[in-house]
């Protein structure tokens, strides 16, 4: 397996740039999928701000308690079932979580990679980090601002991870309750089309823990 690439690389030789043909073609045998355009249950997609913190996304459109710090947005496009996040300003946050905690340390140890095919639709204004969750205020968060400033608006892209990057930024691996937590508190807007666990993720798409 090819070795990560610097974050500072990451728009030049890190990422995958997908064609919607090609955005749904990463089944393998060890392989397991977060989202597809639907979550795969016991997973179910939230978000939350400083008013509320655990609000389920239902429906066309959910946007966060008495506000719309953040809105989140379930919609069809160009053939493809995907997720829209839009923060407006103020802290917000949208993840997946499930009701029980699960142990991912064998994953860790068989180098699996969290794996995201995504869409920046408008660049961040302030730091945007990824996370995984233990429980608050346990978890592993990645710095993805340099990143997204750098990607071109309109394009998707795969982006990878490995497991250790979580571990090594202070998640605890035995007790993960949200494989994916996307936060900022200012502009920003990201479509998701997949999130997926990968034994094998296309090494271009492998960045750099960072």
């Amino acid at each position: 397996m090819k070795t990560t690439k610097p974050l500072c690389k990451a728009v030049s030789s890190a990422l995958l740039l997908l064609t919607a043909s090609t955005v749904l073609n990463t089944a393998a045998a060890e392989d397991s999928v977060i989202f597809d355009g639907d979550s795969t249950p016991p997973l179910q997609l939230f978000l939350g701000s400083e008013n509320n913190w655990s609000v389920p996304v239902w429906g066309e459109e959910t946007t966060t308690h008495k506000s719309e710090v953040l809105v989140v947005r379930l919609k069809e496009e160009d053939q493809m079932s995907i997720m829209q996040a839009e923060w407006n300003g103020g802290l917000g946050q949208v993840y997946w979580q499930q009701p029980l905690a699960v142990d991912m340390t064998q994953q860790v140890a068989d180098g699996l990679a969290l794996s995201v095919v995504a869409r920046i639709d408008q660049k961040p204004k302030k730091s945007v980090n990824l996370k995984m969750d233990c429980g608050y205020p346990c978890g592993g968060a990645l710095n993805m601002t340099k990143l997204f400033k750098a990607i071109p608006t309109d394009q998707w892209f795969r982006m990878s991870f490995k497991l250790s990057c979580f571990e090594d930024a202070g998640a605890n691996m035995a007790n993960i309750f949200s494989p994916l937590v996307i936060t900022t508190k200012d502009q920003f807007q990201i479509s998701v089309s997949e999130v997926s666990l990968l034994k094998n993720p296309p090494p271009e798409s492998l960045v750099d823990c960072g």
